[in-house]
């Protein structure tokens, strides 16, 4: 371990979401989800074949990156998808409601997912630090339609305090506005909150940027180790190894 710390010390627990707590892999390559979408939009008046329509979303997707990067004057911006699919409707002459462009983008991430699951013990840990008074967080770089409808699918979504995702706000980690975010919008402190999560860059060096304490779990999804961590962080091997100290320390 790289920073030594009492685990149960903290008041605050932010958990980063996909590859943290969640193992998900997706293709959004595959032929497959742009024929199925292709059909599933046809059938709400937007007509597109199948590469059309893989062409106009990249093309959206990039339209909208340029724009809130020249407005927001931010390298970590996120867009939000829901904008990419109003898009695609309006293009076809579509005047898509909100509920319509929810279904498209929780049709889209089914169509796109080859699988999905928790880390061991990863609800054990979140319900255990719930039943010993912590408050606990989710600070995710995610698609608010696609993770809210995945973690309600999980069972998890009351066991989070709060939550904020990169969709949302604009930005996604590491930026300091997306965590300060989190912060104004429940009033946290950061002498007692601490990040988890699985990405040395976003998770980890995003939390020792805004001046937070963070613990590293290096899981299938965090590619490479990192050679090195911030002196504030601790690396645990394990959701497991986390939850075995923190149940030793109470």
């Amino acid at each position: 371990m790289s920073y030594h710390m009492q685990i149960n010390r903290y008041r605050n627990y932010i958990f980063d979401f996909y590859g943290t707590l969640c193992e998900i892999w997706t293709n959004e390559k595959k032929r497959f989800l742009w024929d199925n979408l292709a059909v599933f939009m046809k059938q709400h008046g937007a007509f597109y074949h199948a590469r059309e329509l893989q062409k106009k979303y990249i093309e959206f997707c990039r339209q909208e990156d340029l724009r809130l990067k020249k407005e927001k004057k931010h390298h970590f911006i996120e867009i939000d998808l829901a904008e990419v699919f109003r898009m695609l409707y309006e293009f076809k002459g579509v005047k898509a409601d909100k509920a319509l462009i929810c279904e498209t983008e929780v049709v889209f991430r089914l169509l796109s997912m080859d699988e999905m699951k928790m880390f061991i013990n990863a609800s054990e840990l979140l319900k255990h630090l719930r039943d010993d008074g912590k408050k606990v967080y989710l600070l995710s770089n995610a698609q608010a339609a696609f993770t809210e409808y995945e973690i309600r699918q999980l069972g998890i979504k009351e066991l989070f305090d709060g939550i904020c995702y990169s969709s949302d706000a604009g930005y996604r980690k590491p930026s300091e506005r997306f965590f300060a975010s989190l912060f104004d919008s429940y009033g946290l402190n950061k002498e007692e909150s601490v990040m988890i999560g699985n990405d040395a860059f976003t998770d980890i060096g995003g939390a020792y940027g805004y001046g937070l304490d963070s613990i590293y779990i290096h899981t299938v999804q965090s590619g490479k180790r990192p050679k090195e961590l911030p002196e504030n962080c601790q690396e645990y091997e394990s959701l497991t190894e986390i939850l075995r100290d923190y149940r030793e320390h109470i």
